[in-house]
């Protein structure tokens, strides 16, 4: 078989974006087309134990185009807004060390849910522009699980689905903006007396220099110092 076949195993993790525990796939076969080095496919051999794992997104390993580390995501249950079916949907992330500050990575490219029978593979074109901020595309609902699954569609074969995405263009470009961010720290002002009282049941039991118990006045910790060659002062303990 043509291009680069690498069989990759998986620890489970969070999703990044996605609902549920994410996870990725032992038995999956990632291939690169080695001519254009355009088109990403993702085979999950073992389909239907992926399958009874229930919601939630999969990954598949990191793969290079374009000079870029890229990613897919899959979630074979994920749901549409007033609609109870199961629908797989896809997304692509775009790893964060082939990101920086400073630049937009503009990609237009297909999801691909591969038909392994008659040729009439699903399709899903998208634009994103990926930066910093925003290193995945939005989802993609590409087709109701009831369909993938039947036999006579072509896309589930042998407990064996097909995934990929086919880029058409990639293009890193400077951002047309600089951007800073300002932490500004609460001030909390007095605006009106307020008085703390310290009681001292046993004024003779205090030590040479005492403490008073901490006490909040407009978002601050104080406490009071005592001593008994005639100091009293009140400090700040700490910002609320």
């Amino acid at each position: 078989m043509e291009g680069l076949r690498d069989f990759l195993w998986f620890w489970p993790h969070r999703g990044f974006l996605g609902r549920g525990i994410g996870r990725a796939m032992g038995n999956s076969c990632l291939t690169v087309s080695p001519a254009e080095q355009t088109t990403f496919k993702w085979t999950i051999d073992g389909f239907s134990s992926l399958l009874n794992k229930g919601e939630g997104w999969t990954y598949s390993g990191a793969f290079k185009i374009m000079d870029l580390n890229w990613y897919l995501m899959l979630n074979l249950r994920d749901k549409k807004s007033g609609d109870q079916n199961d629908y797989v949907s896809m997304r692509l992330g775009l790893s964060k060390s082939s990101m920086k500050p400073d630049t937009i990575v503009e990609a237009c490219f297909k999801f691909m849910i591969y038909d392994q029978f008659y040729g009439k593979h699903r399709k899903y074109q998208v634009k994103h522009n990926f930066e910093t901020g925003s290193t995945s595309t939005g989802i993609a609902c590409m087709i109701p699980l009831d369909i993938l699954k039947e036999q006579s569609s072509g896309f589930f074969i042998g407990d064996t689905c097909v995934f990929g995405v086919k880029f058409i263009k990639v293009v890193t470009a400077k951002a047309d903006m600089i951007s800073q961010t300002l932490f500004v720290r609460k001030t909390n002002t007095f605006n009106e007396a307020k008085t703390y009282t310290w009681n001292i049941e046993d004024f003779f039991a205090l030590k040479n220099t005492s403490c008073s118990p901490e006490f909040e006045i407009s978002g601050y910790n104080w406490f009071h110092t005592f001593s008994f060659l005639g100091l009293v002062s009140l400090k700040l303990l700490q910002f609320i």
